[in-house]
């Protein structure tokens, strides 16, 4: 019986999933070593949106921490989620600048290149897998699973077969974003896929948004899988993977043997544990089982943003209108995975639609792009009736004259003239010239996260947070420390 491998999620898709993409450079410098040491499968260690975030929010260069990353984390392949199709994924950004964006992250330490395209059409990224293969990159393709009426077993296998012959990729992986998947599919499922893989490894990757994704791993195991996406336990659950730990548990109880580290695996804990704690960041926790997610189908990071923006628009109690409003939209829409970004573009038509009090009084640009097809072919086509409302409107006719126009880097520096290096003008994709001048003159630096993992450590972060205290000192083994804050 072969050892379980693992994928670890924790510093990509788990801190998307509970931190919102909060995680800065240093807090993952300072466990990059226990990382290293853990014995990982490969590390989920980016997306595109956390390049985004990472410039625009965190004033921080992206390229230079996956550089740094990659010298301290030896052991295992950093992997890169991506659109297949477009590097932004709310516009068309495509053509020889996809290569150039893959040659600058086997530059930096990139080693595995996860491509997604949203609707399962694997035609649509023959050119950026032959592209990544060029440069050495090990290429893996997510089977994106929803639960609808045409997403059938059939069709899992049938895509299968399509990946594995046009795109030849290294591995496949089912990709379950909205923790959809139940341990009764997953025993059909699984063995639908295995049939067409023709040898190719497969890896299973589920959230916990409905309190099945350790159950359904469980169930994978015994059907023969062996690599998981899990996250270190801080992280873990709720929207999040299944925790590593508790899956190891379970799963060596099954009879199957592990090569992780144990130690390091709970250094990590502890040290997100500890930042969570001081950072004032939530913690991954357990859910109870929720119908009502199987018929939204919201990812968990897209309900979390919703409730936001209502509260901003003080139309928080209008949130069950909504998710009930998305299920019709989805329906009206012919059953679009509920993926980025198209489950961007039904949850934001619902909202539309809800607090206008009229459905598709005003129907937002994206969705109407949607279905003239620039995201892609759809199985089944829109609501004839939403679809004639559409052909109606002069936005319409504007969008209609759309084409994708190939992109390269030399596009850009023309657009923005001189003073930026080639990696940010490829930055310059996601983020505006006012952010790249911020990371720049961001400082200090960072190059590891502190813990001072004591006791006196974290009750003098906690005191310096206080707006009560003014001055404070400590006395202890003969030394003495006052500290006063200045108003």
């Amino acid at each position: 019986m072969s050892a379980i491998q693992i994928v670890d999620t924790t510093i990509r898709d788990a801190n998307q999933s509970v931190w919102g993409e909060r995680m800065t450079t240093r807090m993952m410098f300072d466990i990059a070593p226990a990382m290293d040491r853990a014995g990982f499968h490969a590390i989920d260690a980016t997306a595109m949106s956390h390049f985004e975030y990472a410039v625009r929010y965190l004033r921080e260069n992206p390229f230079a921490r996956m550089k740094r990353l990659s010298q301290l984390i030896t052991s295992a392949p950093l992997s890169k989620m991506m659109v297949g199709t477009t590097l932004n994924i709310f516009r068309y950004v495509g053509g020889p600048i996809f290569e150039t964006w893959l040659e600058r992250l086997v530059a930096n330490g990139v080693s595995r290149v996860q491509f997604m395209e949203s609707s399962n059409n694997m035609e649509d990224m023959v050119e950026n897998c032959a592209s990544a293969r060029k440069l050495g990159l090990q290429v893996v393709i997510p089977l994106v699973y929803t639960h609808s009426e045409i997403h059938t077993d059939e069709y899992y296998a049938e895509k299968t077969r399509d990946a594995v012959r046009l795109l030849e990729p290294d591995i496949v992986y089912l990709k379950d974003p909205g923790g959809l998947i139940t341990p009764e599919r997953t025993r059909t499922i699984i063995p639908a896929i295995r049939k067409n893989l023709n040898g190719t490894p497969l890896e299973f990757h589920t959230h916990c948004t409905t309190g099945l994704g350790l159950n359904c791993y469980l169930e994978a195991l015994k059907l023969g899988v062996r690599t998981f996406h899990t996250a270190s336990r801080p992280l873990a659950n709720g929207p999040s993977q299944p925790a590593t730990e508790s899956f190891l548990h379970n799963a060596l109880h099954l009879g199957h043997e592990s090569d992780l580290d144990g130690g390091a695996l709970e250094e990590m804990a502890r040290h997100f544990a500890y930042i969570a704690e001081t950072e004032g960041l939530p913690t991954g926790r357990p859910v109870e089982y929720d119908e009502f997610q199987f018929q939204h189908q919201c990812p968990g990071g897209v309900i979390s943003n919703l409730k936001r923006q209502l509260e901003q628009l003080g139309a928080l109690d209008k949130l069950d209108r909504v998710l009930h409003e998305a299920v019709a939209v989805r329906r009206d829409l012919g059953y679009p995975i509920m993926v980025t970004p198209l489950s961007q573009f039904v949850v934001t038509q619902a909202t539309i639609n809800i607090l206008q009090g009229e459905r598709y009084r005003v129907i937002a640009d994206e969705v109407i792009r949607f279905a003239l097809g620039h995201y892609g072919k759809q199985l089944r086509p829109v609501d004839p009736e939403l679809m004639d409302r559409m052909d109606n409107l002069p936005r319409t006719k504007d969008l209609a004259k759309w084409q994708r126009t190939p992109t390269s880097i030399d596009d850009i520096r023309k657009q923005v003239g001189a003073g930026y290096s080639n990696e940010e003008l490829l930055l310059l994709v996601l983020v505006q010239e006012d952010d790249i001048k911020a990371m720049r003159e961001a400082a200090p630096k960072p190059t590891e996260f502190t813990r001072g993992n004591s006791p006196l450590a974290t009750y003098l972060r906690r005191v310096l947070k206080s707006p009560n205290v003014r001055q404070f000192s400590v006395n202890r083994d003969g030394v003495r420390m006052e500290v006063r804050v200045r108003s």
